[in-house]
């Protein structure tokens, strides 16, 4: 099997150098508006220690001279799809791996070119003639060394870079242990401390059965793409960059508590299409324009990456209580971004970072092993698994009824804050059941949902966050 990634390195960058040609001779650094954390930058500007997601503070601190400028997601989103466009005329699926860099499988294909650098350097014009930006194709037998090739192509300034079978772990030794996908900090710092080795062919010398022992069964993945091993097949249902919901209102308002009504019906909606694509937010953006003209933005992570409704919901309300608006809501703009597929922590390379708890550590190398031999179908079953019983607890109830006090297995905290109450009632034509449920924060933070039956019994509802 061959693989060809195509991918525009910073194309952040290039898309604003491309739109406004006078930038680039500039350095210049793109924040994200909802956080102000540096999205991408130029290469001046990453040579002077940058990296993505400092804060604006540190590229004020080191680059005072450097242009700022606002990302805009949208129009680097269509340069991306303009991108993957391409790819579909050279192959019916496409997997995106990172804005601007995804791979199709080219085994069939390669056969009617004289040869795949002609294959790579067709793929790289028809692409540069579509988006007029400048790609780079590596050609390999698995995604890792592809990606590598296409990243090697340029730093050199070439087009198309092809990697012979059987020279995947020759071509990837030079390489810094850094061209590993996100490799935990601790794997690198023992690499380096215990065995002085900094480059990918040094940790490839190490036997396998040693990697294990010194690093732990997940760690050897990692072993596994230093020799030029990636067994991980082509994923073409890969997210979008971001999923947005914009809410016109007809009549511009200046009640805050309708304001807040008319964002969680937009929340619900960004929700719903969440749900239908099977894919979890892991932060919401959230922008507000007044009839004044102005804008407001803000933005948070949802952690864990979420497509609850009730979750964004209550971040959406959250985010709107950072903002001061003086003048009437004409609009409101709710993004969901990155998207994670919501199973996609069993397949990706997240869950071989080192665990936290060797329960949690077990659980991952499970589900490993059962992804690695029944395929990801069997990860997806277990969804169809029924939800946690709810568990007993006691509460200290307030004189309204509402909870004061959490009490269970010798845990006890107070309750800091309500978000939501409503109450439910199912089986009304059999065996009717009446549950308030209560959406409240602890005073050190956590968030639960607790509801009262009605026979007075409390209960914590692990079903929800």
């Amino acid at each position: 099997m061959r693989f060809a990634a195509l991918l525009v390195a910073h194309l952040p960058v290039r898309v604003e150098s491309l739109l406004e040609p006078s930038r680039a001779l500039k350095s210049f650094v793109i924040l994200r508006q909802w956080d102000e954390r540096v999205m991408d930058a130029s290469p001046e500007i990453v040579a002077a220690g940058i990296s993505l997601g400092d804060s604006r503070r540190r590229v004020e601190q080191l680059c005072p001279d450097a242009i700022i400028l606002p990302a805009r997601e949208e129009v680097y989103q269509a340069h991306h799809y303009k991108l993957r466009d391409t790819l579909l005329e050279f192959a019916n699926a496409v997997e995106t791996s990172a804005l601007g860099e995804m791979f199709i499988e080219v085994g069939t294909l390669g056969r009617t070119f004289p040869s795949e650098k002609a294959l790579a350097l067709h793929i790289a014009t028809q692409a540069q003639r579509d988006t007029r930006l400048l790609p780079t194709v590596g050609i390999a037998s698995n995604k890792f060394t592809a990606a590598q090739a296409a990243r090697l192509a340029a730093q050199e300034t070439s087009r198309a870079l092809v990697v012979p079978d059987g020279q995947e772990r020759a071509f990837l030794e030079a390489l810094p242990l850094s061209a590993l996908p996100d490799p935990p900090a601790e794997l690198l710092r023992r690499l380096h401390v215990l065995f002085g080795m900094t480059t990918l062919g040094g940790f490839a010398q190490l036997p396998h059965a040693a990697v294990v022992l010194q690093f732990g069964a997940d760690m050897a993945l990692y072993h596994d793409l230093a020799r030029g091993i990636d067994p991980r097949p082509l994923t073409p249902q890969a997210p979008p960059p971001m999923i947005t919901r914009v809410l016109t209102l007809p009549d511009p308002l200046a009640d805050r508590r309708l304001v807040l009504n008319a964002l969680e019906h937009l929340a619900g909606q960004l929700a719903r299409a969440l749900d239908r694509s099977g894919y979890h937010a892991a932060a919401l953006s959230l922008i507000v324009s007044t009839t004044d003209g102005l804008e407001q933005i803000a933005g948070s992570p949802l952690k864990p990456p979420s497509s609850d409704a009730s979750h964004i919901r209550r971040l959406a309300g959250r985010l709107l209580g950072k903002l001061s608006i003086a003048a009437e809501v004409s609009e409101l703009s709710l993004t969901a971004y990155p998207l994670r597929e919501w199973h996609a922590g069993a397949r990706q390379l997240e869950m071989f970072e080192p665990a936290i708890s060797p329960k949690l550590a077990r659980l991952q190398e499970a589900v490993r092993r059962l992804w690695e031999r029944f395929g990801e179908a069997i990860v997806r079953l277990a969804s169809v698994i029924g939800p946690p019983l709810p568990l007993p607890i006691q509460v200290r109830a307030q004189a309204s009824g509402k909870p004061a006090w959490l009490s269970w297995a010798g845990w006890s905290r107070e309750v800091a804050h309500i978000f939501e109450y409503w109450r439910q009632e199912t089986g009304w034509w059999d065996q009717p059941t009446m549950r308030d449920y209560y959406q409240i924060e602890t005073k050190e933070g956590s968030v639960f949902t607790v509801f009262m039956d009605d026979r007075g019994r409390w209960y914590l509802d692990r079903t929800h966050g």
